[in-house]
Parts: structure tokens; sequence; C-alpha cells
């Protein structure tokens, strides 16, 4: 067998490769599912029942609470905007007891519009994000 040459070298010298540093392209959603996944395995190394159920929980959380929690702000929407009408009503009423001057209706109407459309759009944006793609 012949032997290779070796190139030379001085006595106590060696080559330093230049360092390779490929980017790593993963998705968010990829990222999301990986740290998910980890979770459920770390619960489930634990043995406990509360660390196995907590992605579930999480779920229960990001999903059905939201929309329990954007009803009952349309709910409480709906019921000061019954109530302001009937002010209005009751103040245009004749015969009622109840009367407003004109600026104060004005008012009254002005700001619950704003407010209900304020409220609204606000929750919304808050609770259903619309995430950049």
């Amino acid at each position: 067998m012949a032997e290779q040459p070796q190139p030379e070298q001085q006595p106590g010298s060696f080559a330093i490769p230049q360092p390779r540093v490929e980017k790593l392209n993963v998705s968010a959603a990829d990222s999301l599912s990986l740290a998910a996944a980890a979770q459920e395995y770390r619960g489930y190394l634990s043995g406990s029942k509360t660390a196995l159920t907590r992605s579930w929980w999480d779920w229960i959380q990001v999903h059905l609470l939201k929309w329990i929690l954007f009803a009952f702000v349309i709910w409480i929407n709906v019921w000061w905007t019954r109530n302001v009408l009937r002010m209005v009503w009751l103040s245009g009423s004749t015969g009622s007891y109840f009367h407003l001057d004109n600026a104060v209706l004005i008012a009254l109407v002005s700001t619950s519009i704003a407010n209900f459309l304020a409220l609204v759009i606000v929750v919304a944006k808050n609770l259903f994000p619309d995430y950049p793609r």
C-alpha cells in the first residue's frame, strides 16, 4: 500500500476552518407546536394529572372564555342602549313626568353610540387579533 503524502505543516500550527452559520427557518406555527409538544411531554414525565390537562385548560381559556367575554360585552351594550332609548322615549312622551333637556338628550345618545362602538371594537381587536401571515 502506498502512503499518501501529508501536507507539510510547521510544528505546533494547525488550520482553523471558517465557521458556517446557517439560517434557521422555523415558522411560528411550528415553533408553537413544538412548544406545546414539549410542555405536554414535561407534563407526562411529571405524572401529575394537572400537568397533563394543562393544555386542555389553556385551549378552553383561549377559545371558549374569549367568546363568553365578547358575548357579555355585547349584552351589556345592548342593555345600556335599551335603557338609553327608554329614557329618550319617556322624555319625549306627552303625559310623562320624566323630561330631559335637548342638550342632555343629545349628549346621552351621542356618547352612548360612541361608547358602544368603541367598546366593541377595542374588545374585538384585543380578543381576536389579526396576526400577520
